[in-house]
């Protein structure tokens, strides 16, 4: 308030003076469009400068809402619609917490039904987006693999001066320090109006079916905005945590919260576990990379790719613990939209399976080294009642005999696993959680006991069946399951929408 208006008693006028500037050069269409321009990027700046300070009370005041839409569907200043809606979105986060009645912006994109203003802000979000998505593979290439590209291999690994040259495992890090770039930043708006407006989740949506009909009629056509944001996570999640950057990381928790409010709409899942025609490119820069699968097939299964790469390649000491509660989150909520419609999804179930068994043996044996700020308990127990969802409904989640026997057989290879997650909730939990726990059963308690007990009764029909490998013992768990069907306790789970 000193540097722009000389000191607290002026700031009332200067600044009221400044909000009410924007908005009358903003929503005058009279004057030219490089003007308007600058203006708008004078306020992001400004806004952005600012940060949770006490100038930002003056926006909340003076609301630009108006102006800053008619800034978007002006045809003259459409190109900027990008910079806009950062505008709005850094507005409607000013104090939020705190505040959120009173910010005016957060009110308007819950209640704004202009649904060319959020056809406009896709077409911004997607554009943005893809440019970021480049961005990663232009740094390395990842396209799968062709029968030319791998015939092209093999004969260059037949050279001389290649044949006993080791392939390197992953790309250096170093590589993606300064990822994601800066076009990234429209993830927050993006985030904003799916997690506030239920039009623009149904618009949202409808991009699916909007562009499978404009491929139809044109040799070229856009990869649909859900498409390129679940494209986007993919590189996000695989990089966030290995560059060491607190700012992949922020990015990579925005997209995790992003999917998070995804699944938990039933207009998007109604859309995402339709299958597709388009081929929705999938980070495979890490290894081991994820399997290819030709479509059509609906997004949801890519999406869920996107959890089983955060799982995988984030085990790290310096534990992103939020992001991990995320993605349990978003996993289980998908599962539980699936059993909840029926919907049988054909996918490599084995993959997240597995993804979340290590995760479980990751915090078993390296509680005493990471480095968090409390929060390994809740994903320890979250992640219970995803596995325990998993094999209690079962007959409403998954497509084949099969896949449940690759389940119940995963539970029983990693019944160890498992047992030793008694012993780590019990370390982690407070006395007072000890003393109310011991009268009563947690349901995270009995969603374990109900995997301990999957996992010993088939550990037992093993050994007296003597099998000695892989391939005995799913053959063995499935012909168990066949003659008495899958045995198992108490079903912990609501049968209404989860928390």
């Amino acid at each position: 308030m000193d540097v722009f208006a000389g000191g607290v008693g002026r700031s009332d006028t200067v600044f009221k003076d400044f909000t009410c500037a924007i908005d009358d050069i903003l929503s005058n269409t009279d004057l030219s469009a490089s003007l308007r321009h600058e203006m708008l990027q004078l306020a992001v700046i400004f806004v952005c400068g600012i940060s949770q300070l006490s100038p930002g009370a003056y926006f909340l005041r003076h609301d630009l809402f108006p102006c800053i839409v008619k800034t978007i569907k002006s045809p003259d200043t459409e190109q900027f619609t990008f910079e806009a809606v950062m505008l709005l979105a850094l507005l409607a986060n000013f104090h939020r917490s705190d505040a959120a009645k009173l910010n005016p912006y957060l009110r308007r994109i819950k209640e704004t039904e202009d649904e060319a203003l959020m056809r406009m802000i896709c077409w911004a979000a997607n554009f943005a987006l893809a440019a970021a998505v480049k961005a990663y593979q232009t740094i390395s290439d990842d396209s799968p693999p062709t029968l030319a590209t791998s015939f092209n291999y093999f004969l260059s690994s037949l050279r001389p001066d290649r044949a006993f040259a080791s392939a390197p495992v992953d790309p250096p890090r170093e590589l993606f320090k300064n990822q994601p770039i800066e076009a990234c930043v429209i993830l927050l708006p993006l985030f904003e109006f799916l997690h506030g407006s239920s039009t623009f989740r149904m618009v949202f949506a409808s991009t699916l079916q909007a562009e499978e009909e404009l491929g139809k009629r044109a040799a070229t056509r856009i990869t649909p905005l859900p498409l390129t944001l679940i494209s986007l996570s993919s590189y996000l999640f695989s990089h966030a945590s290995s560059t060491s950057s607190p700012r992949a990381v922020a990015y990579a928790n925005l997209a995790m919260s992003t999917l998070l409010v995804l699944v938990e709409s039933d207009d998007v899942m109604a859309a995402l576990h339709l299958d597709s025609k388009e081929d929705i490119r999938l980070c495979r820069q890490r290894q081991p990379p994820l399997p290819t699968v030709t479509p059509p097939r609906p997004p949801l299964c890519a999406l869920l790719d996107c959890c089983i790469l955060w799982l995988r390649h984030n085990l790290h000491k310096k534990l992103e613990v939020q992001c991990y509660l995320l993605c349990i989150r978003t996993c289980y909520r998908t599962l539980w939209y699936l059993q909840r419609e029926h919907i049988r999804l054909e996918y490599h179930w084995q993959e997240l399976w597995q993804a979340l068994v290590l995760l479980l043996d990751f915090l078993a044996n390296k509680l005493d080294s990471l480095a968090t700020t409390g929060g390994v308990e809740m994903i320890t127990q979250e992640t219970l009642l995803l596995v325990d969802l998993a094999l209690c409904r079962n007959e409403q989640l998954f497509p084949s005999p099969k896949a449940v026997h690759e389940l119940v057989y995963e539970v029983v290879r990693s019944a160890e696993v498992f047992r030793k997650q008694r012993a780590l909730l019990e370390k982690l939990a407070s006395p007072h959680a000890r003393r109310r726990s011991s009268g009563s059963s947690s349901p995270w308690s009995e969603a374990l006991t109900n995997i301990t007990a999957v996992a010993e009764h088939h550990e037992t029909k093993l050994r007296e069946a003597g099998v000695r490998s892989a391939n005995q013992g799913l053959r063995a768990v499935a012909k168990e399951i066949e003659k008495d069907g899958l045995s198992y306790g108490e079903d912990v789970h609501r049968t209404d929408d989860p928390p």
